[in-house]
């Protein structure tokens, strides 16, 4: 069995597993809150804003512990980071059932700060476990932990609400949580994952260039993602002959293809690793800039099979990126740095996120329709060429 960096003896593919276990169980929380939304505002008799403020204090706390957790992660082992981060995510979780709502913010912000280790410590995980020509394809599966997380959720969450009340989702929803990284404890790593002192020098990710760019790269993608998840089937629905159910399961589509395209650009990459990972992050922003064009051109009177291509081909590029960037990342901070370089790119990706829905949607009230922001979102991905072509790769 292979070793990598002297320090893991345990199978990479067990460690990978572990990773995408323990993330599955942070966004099972992350992305199954915004499905209580409803019954948060019904049950308490608020406003859809203070419900929303209640969904979105997680949200906000990983906002401010994503690049902290990174350098936790570098500085003493993203083993322990992550462990600690997912069991803390599901005590406050837990705790928050019996609080009132004021303190109910503050524990869902609290979680949310716990819960950002997830990223930036997995990524170092699972890049120290592989060699560079499988990490893509590694780093892809593991990020793919995000969205299968949210699809648990989704299924699961709101049916624990309707029958015993949003409070015992998020128990329910805390105690996933911790049941999912509790079997990372059982990884085996050699004289624990500590780094060797001195191994965290270096500068500020801040300073690389490379991770910049990427940054700024991810912080304009991610954008046509959440305007996928947001508006595509209000689109559809809107300006077609769609129920806004059926636009849901072109939605539902879209993201189960970028699902595999977190997997698949990965191993893309892994394959063309002698030209290097640039040419297929350009790649990947010509496919977006390709499905924001179609989707603003495609007739919505089309046949269903083409908007489910149309949707699919959307999903893939747009929602699928992440495999890729996550591997460049990494590789460009290296081992030492590669949490804090991706718990600082996290960092701005979520702020990039938060103002996604505001702003599409605000253009979609300027122009009277949804479809003007495929217009605008291809502009967005027609700047993100500047970043990935500015990107320059090193051995």
């Amino acid at each position: 069995m292979r070793e990598v960096s002297g320090q893991r003896s345990g199978s990479p593919w067990q460690i990978l597993g572990a990773a995408v276990l323990a993330q599955l169980g942070v966004s099972f929380v992350d992305q199954g809150l915004p499905t209580l939304n409803g019954f948060v505002k019904a049950d308490l008799g608020v406003s859809a804003a203070v419900a929303g403020l209640a969904i979105s204090s997680f949200s906000v706390g990983r906002i401010f512990g994503s690049y902290g957790a990174g350098v936790a992660a570098d500085r003493f082992g993203e083993q322990r980071v992550i462990v600690a981060g997912g069991v803390a995510t599901g005590a406050l979780v837990g705790a928050a059932v019996a609080a009132p709502l004021p303190l109910l913010f503050v524990l869902l912000m609290l979680a949310g700060v716990a819960s950002a280790a997830s990223t930036p410590a997995g990524g170092r995980l699972v890049l120290l476990a592989f060699p560079r020509e499988r990490r893509g394809l590694a780093l892809g599966i593991r990020q793919c932990g995000i969205p299968l997380g949210g699809l648990a959720a989704a299924a699961a969450l709101p049916r624990i609400a309707h029958v015993s009340g949003w409070r015992w989702s998020l128990a329910a929803a805390g105690a996933v949580t911790i049941a999912l990284v509790l079997p990372l404890l059982a990884t085996r790593v050699a004289g624990g994952d500590r780094p060797e002192r001195g191994a965290i020098a270096g500068t500020s990710p801040a300073r690389d260039r490379n991770i910049r760019l990427l940054t700024a790269w991810s912080c304009l993608v991610v954008t046509g993602q959440y305007a996928v998840l947001a508006f595509l089937a209000l689109d559809l629905h809107r300006a077609g002959r769609l129920s806004l159910a059926a636009g849901s399961l072109l939605v539902a589509f879209a993201n189960a293809c970028g699902i595999a395209g977190r997997v698949l650009w990965g191993a893309l990459s892994d394959h063309a690793l002698a030209r290097g990972r640039k040419p297929l992050l350009l790649v990947l922003t010509a496919a977006g800039l390709a499905s924001a064009v179609l989707l603003f051109v495609v007739p919505r009177s089309a046949p269903l099979g083409v908007l489910l291509a149309v949707s699919g081909f959307a999903g893939l590029a747009l929602i699928g990126y992440q495999g890729l960037w996550v591997t460049m990342v990494a590789e460009a901070a290296g081992p030492a740095r590669v949490g804090a370089a991706t718990g600082f790119a996290v960092t701005f990706v979520t702020v990039a996120i938060a103002c996604t829905a505001p702003a599409y949607g605000l253009v979609a009230d300027l122009a009277g329709s949804y479809r003007a922001i495929w217009a605008a979102l291809a502009v967005v991905l027609l700047i993100a060429f500047v970043p990935a072509s500015l990107v320059r790769e090193r051995e």
